[in-house]
C-alpha cells in the first residue's frame, strides 16, 4: 500500500491486515525472549490438560502481532514516530495454529502545535478467520505531516473538544426540532467521546456557549467510546436510540432530564452526523 502521512488519515478510516498463523514456535520464541515459560506456552499436553486446542500465546504476543501486520501493510513505515498509548482487552484465547488478522479503525487525528506531525487514535481488532476476537484496543501512535503548514486535521470530527462544540452549536441553531426539544430547558448538556468531553449551555432552546466547563457543570452526560461515535457518525442512517440500547451509548447525570430531552438528543446527533459528512467530504 501507499506509504501514509498525517493528512491521509481520516477519522472513520478502516485498514485490514493480511493473515497470519501463529506458530507454536512463535509462542515459543517469544517464551524465550519474556522469561514467561508457563507450561500453558510451552507444554502442548499441560495446554491439552486445560482445555486449549494447542500452546496458549502470550497476551502480549497477540499485540505485537498486530503491529508487525501493521509495518506488512506498509502504510506508516518511514512516517510513523512513536507509540503513544496503548490500551488492551483480551477477548479469547489465541492459541497455536490459530489464523489472524486486524481491523483498524482510525477514531480521531489531531495535528501538533508545530505542524510538522500529528495524533492519529486508532480502534484495532485482533480476530481469528473465522470472526472470533481474540482481542481489541486502542491507541494512539505520532505520524509525520507532509505539510507542516497544513490546516488543523478534521475538527468536524474531532468530537468532544471545544472547536468541534462551537462548530456543532452553528449547527444546532439551525435545527428546529433542537430547538423545540429544548424549548423549556434551562441548563448544560455534556458530550463525551473517549477522554474528550465539552458542555452545551442551553437556555430556552438556544445554544449560549460551549466550553469544557459550564458553571453549574452538565446536567446530564452522552458518553460513548470513540468508536462509538465515528460509527453512528458515519453510518447509514441516525439508529442512535438502537446502539444506546446495545450499550454503546451511556447517560451520567439527571436521566429525568434526559429522558425529557430524548428528542432533542437525537435532533444533536442529526447534527452530529451532518457535521461530520462536511468533514469527510
Amino acid at each position: 500500500m501507499t506509504l501514509l502521512y498525517l493528512e491521509d488519515f481520516r477519522p472513520g478510516r478502516r485498514f485490514t491486515s493480511g493473515v497470519r498463523e501463529i506458530a507454536a514456535d512463535d509462542i515459543a520464541a517469544f517464551a524465550r525472549l519474556s522469561g514467561d515459560a508457563n507450561p500453558v506456552h510451552t507444554d502442548p499436553a499441560f495446554a491439552a490438560g486445560h482445555g486449549f486446542a494447542g500452546p496458549l500465546a502470550h497476551g502480549p504476543l497477540g499485540i505485537a502481532v498486530v503491529f508487525g501486520l501493521l509495518h506488512d501493510l506498509g502504510i506508516v513505515d518511514g512516517t510513523a514516530i512513536a507509540l503513544l498509548d496503548l490500551s488492551w482487552r483480551f477477548r479469547n484465547p489465541l492459541v497455536a495454529g490459530d489464523s489472524v488478522r486486524f481491523e483498524m479503525t482510525v477514531t480521531r487525528c489531531r495535528r501538533s502545535s508545530r505542524g510538522d506531525a500529528g495524533v492519529v487514535n486508532r480502534h484495532v481488532t485482533l480476530a481469528r478467520t473465522d470472526g472470533t476476537v481474540v482481542g481489541e484496543g486502542d491507541t494512539a501512535f505520532l505520524v509525520s505531516a507532509r505539510d507542516p503548514q497544513g490546516p488543523p486535521t478534521y475538527v468536524e470530527r474531532d468530537f468532544g473538544t471545544p472547536a468541534w462544540a462551537g462548530l456543532l452549536a452553528g449547527r444546532l441553531a439551525d435545527n428546529a426540532e433542537f430547538g423545540e426539544g429544548t424549548a423549556t430547558f434551562d441548563g448544560s448538556i455534556g458530550l463525551a467521546a473517549g477522554r474528550e468531553s465539552v458542555q452545551l449551555r442551553v437556555y430556552k432552546g438556544r445554544v449560549l456557549e460551549t466550553g469544557r466547563w459550564t458553571p453549574s457543570g452538565p446536567t446530564f452526560t452522552l458518553h460513548g467510546e470513540e468508536l462509538a461515535w465515528v460509527e453512528l457518525a458515519d453510518a447509514p442512517r441516525n439508529d442512535f436510540i438502537a446502539r444506546s440500547m446495545r450499550g454503546a451509548f451511556g447517560v451520567t447525570g439527571n436521566t429525568y432530564e434526559h429522558l425529557r430531552l430524548h428528542k432533542a438528543i437525537v435532533a444533536t446527533w442529526d447534527s452530529i452526523r451532518a457535521l461530520a459528512a462536511e468533514g469527510a467530504a
